[in-house]
C-alpha cells in the first residue's frame, strides 16, 4: 500500500468518528519526528545523572573517606600528631571535592531517631539515661548525589531503658480488735 492510500484511509477512518473525537493529523513527516526523537534522547542523557559505574565507584570513595575519619577520630595514639594532620588535610580535601560535585555524605551519630526517617536500623539497644530514641552509632553514612538519595545509612539506635524499680508490695491489713 502506497503512502498516499494510507493517507487517505487514515482520513476516512476518522470521519467515522465525533469531530470531537477525531485525531488530527501529524505536524510532522517521519523524518522530522525522528531528527526530534534523536534530539530529545540526546537531551534527556546529557541531564540525568550518571548512574553507571561512576556512581558506585563515588558510593565507595564516599564511605571510604566516612570510614578513614571515624579511623582518624578514634585514633589510639599510633600516629603522630603530625601524620594525623596530614592524613585528615588529604582526607578533608577529597571530601570537599567530593562535595563540590555534588555527592554528600551524611553522618547520623547523636541525632535524633525517628521511625519516618531514610535510615536502615540495624539494631537498638537498651541505654539508661536517654530521654527518647537516639542514633548511638552509624554503621554505615547516607549519601547523597546532587540531592538524591544514592544510599540508605545503616544505624544502631539507642532506647531509652524502661524503669525497673520496684514496686512497693501490698499487704493485706487484718482489723485488729
Amino acid at each position: 500500500m502506497t503512502s498516499g492510500m494510507r493517507r487517505l484511509r487514515a482520513t476516512l477512518g476518522q470521519l467515522r468518528h465525533p469531530p470531537e473525537f477525531r485525531v488530527p493529523p501529524p505536524f510532522l513527516d517521519a523524518a522530522q519526528a525522528e531528527w526530534v526523537t534523536d534530539v530529545l534522547a540526546e537531551a534527556a542523557a546529557a541531564g540525568a545523572p550518571d548512574e553507571g559505574a561512576g556512581t558506585g565507584a563515588l558510593l565507595r570513595a564516599a564511605t571510604g573517606i566516612w570510614r578513614a575519619l571515624r579511623k582518624l577520630d578514634q585514633d589510639d595514639g599510633t600516629l603522630s600528631a603530625a601524620d594525623l594532620r596530614q592524613v585528615r588535610r588529604q582526607v578533608d580535601a577529597s571530601r570537599q571535592a567530593l562535595a563540590d560535585d555534588g555527592l554528600e555524605i551524611q553522618d547520623h551519630d547523636g541525632m535524633p531517631f525517628d521511625p519516618g526517617l531514610s535510615v536502615e536500623a540495624l539494631a537498638f539497644e537498651e541505654k539508661p539515661g536517654l530521654p527518647h530514641e537516639v542514633v548511638l552509632e552509624t554503621v554505615r553514612p547516607s549519601v547523597y548525589l546532587r540531592g538524591e538519595r544514592i544510599q540508605v545509612g545503616q544505624v544502631v539506635v539507642g532506647r531509652p531503658a524502661p524503669d525497673r524499680t520496684p514496686t512497693p508490695a501490698t499487704t493485706p491489713t487484718t482489723p485488729t480488735a
